[in-house]
């Protein structure tokens, strides 16, 4: 029967030392887990300031995108009317009007 009673004071002990250390190993873990969770906030914020950048660098992409579109389209659009230019000149100058005609 004394092993009965002795065996249990040991779990009972060791129940009481694991509570103590465990305890004890929170204690000591509390502030690395404090600092984790704030390295991880920071982390976060930083996270979001560049998504945040980057749409804004996305956004600007897309309008300088736009106006070369249409500087360019502006640009060929002008080319094409310089290229028409001589033939219209031609066009006008065959009409025959009387009076300038005349001027010769």
């Amino acid at each position: 029967m004394y092993i009965v009673y002795a065996s249990l004071i040991l779990i009972a002990a060791s129940l009481i030392f694991l509570g103590i250390y465990a305890f004890k190993t929170y204690k000591d873990a509390k502030p690395a887990i404090e600092k984790l969770n704030a390295i991880s906030t920071v982390m976060q914020l930083k996270a979001d300031q560049l998504k945040s950048g980057v749409d804004e660098l996305t956004s600007t992409q897309q309008e300088i995108q736009k106006d070369i579109d249409y500087k360019k389209q502006t640009f060929n659009n002008t080319i094409s009317a310089v290229k028409e230019t001589p033939k219209k000149i031609k066009k006008w100058w065959n009409i025959k009007i009387p009076f300038i005609h005349q001027i010769k």
